[in-house]
């Protein structure tokens, strides 16, 4: 198979480009009752295969440093692109379903993005919890296809890179060291958790007064 120099992978990446995100706002507005994401990345196949990957990072090792970074980013788009041909059919079916999935609620049935979207108009702070808690039950009914999509995911990357410790992948990828970053947010957090259970606790008192006391325990917490 024939592959493209870097210009020609450009060109043709913008087209896909532009397709994927009409496609994406034609479901996000209503336009379409279902995601067919798949059949774009089909029809862009060629710009996601091994060999491409290949002719690409050749490019980018002859290529001087500082004009490197453009070539690189090509590099790591047509590396995302090999591990999404092998998703994006359960990204679509997973997408339709949420799409499909309804909320029951006060003798109806929600879709999941108009209960969710409701979320923001219920003017009770107890709908708004009972809402809230049915919108994050029929969400939480699909965590386990998202779980394994991750999976699958985080093998094909290390499949594709031949690194198989996601931070790590990350950290070359950006340059960054991240454990370090990990390290003091984490440590900020425990710093911070005994002044910050109390705060929160007077600012909700403040916040919702009374009508506290009506709502779940589960509420509280939020």
């Amino acid at each position: 198979m024939s592959t493209l120099d870097p210009q020609a992978f450009q060109q043709r990446l913008d087209l896909f480009y532009q397709e994927r995100s009409e496609e994406a706002r034609a479901v996000r507005v209503g336009e379409k009752e279902t995601s067919e994401q798949a059949a774009i990345v089909a029809r862009y196949a060629d710009l996601f295969t091994r060999e491409q990957l290949e002719t690409l990072a050749g490019a980018e090792s002859a290529t001087a440093a500082e004009a490197r970074e453009e070539i690189a980013r090509l590099r790591l788009t047509c590396q995302a692109g090999i591990v999404d041909r092998e998703i994006v059919e359960r990204e679509d079916a997973l997408e339709n379903a949420l799409l499909a999935a309804r909320v029951p609620w006060k003798g109806e049935e929600l879709f999941l993005r108009s209960a969710q979207a409701r979320l923001a108009v219920e003017p009770g702070y107890a709908d708004r919890d009972a809402l809230g808690a049915a919108v994050l039950e029929t969400s939480s009914s699909f965590n386990d296809e998202r779980r394994s999509l991750l999976v699958t995911q985080n093998e094909l990357e290390a499949d594709v890179t031949g690194v198989a410790d996601p931070v790590a992948r990350n950290e070359a990828e950006k340059g960054v060291p991240l454990r370090p970053i990990l390290d003091a947010v984490d440590g900020a957090r425990v710093a911070s958790t005994a002044a910050f259970t109390p705060q929160s606790e007077r600012w909700l008192d403040r916040l919702l007064g009374p009508e506290r006391d009506k709502t779940p325990a589960s509420a509280h917490m939020a």
